[in-house]
């Protein structure tokens, strides 16, 4: 008899040091531009976008979608980011969203962990 664990949520969590799209992170229309971008390059289907300007400056982008959800928070003052994603169903679709939201915003350093979350025994 094997057992299987299968987690309920797979979240990764990254920070985007000198990014190099600098106007992405203080812009509500282009943040929601790029989540739409996004999206649409990772196949999912967008549910929700909000999107919330902080002053004087920093903008933080949420996406709701079929197959989870992403969180940006920006500090443009000093080119950085981060960045949550979170799956409820596939486990490789926050790495591939992290990817091109990275290829997107083009920092050059960056860090993200992986967080297995709601382990299901089977």
């Amino acid at each position: 008899m094997s057992s299987e664990i299968k987690p309920k949520e797979i979240q990764v969590i990254a920070e985007l040091y000198d990014v190099a799209e600098k106007d992405l992170l203080d812009s509500p229309e282009l943040m929601d531009k790029l989540l739409r971008d996004a999206a649409d390059e990772s196949g999912v289907r967008v549910l929700h976008i909000h999107v919330h300007e902080f002053e004087p400056y920093g903008v933080s982008g949420f996406l709701m979608t079929d197959k989870g959800y992403v969180a940006i928070h920006t500090w443009p003052e000093h080119s950085y980011a981060t960045i949550n994603i979170v799956s409820f169903s596939e486990q490789s679709w926050p790495w591939e969203m992290y990817k091109i939201l990275a290829s997107l915003l083009k920092p050059r350093q960056q860090s993200a962990v992986e967080i297995k979350s709601g382990l299901d025994f089977k």
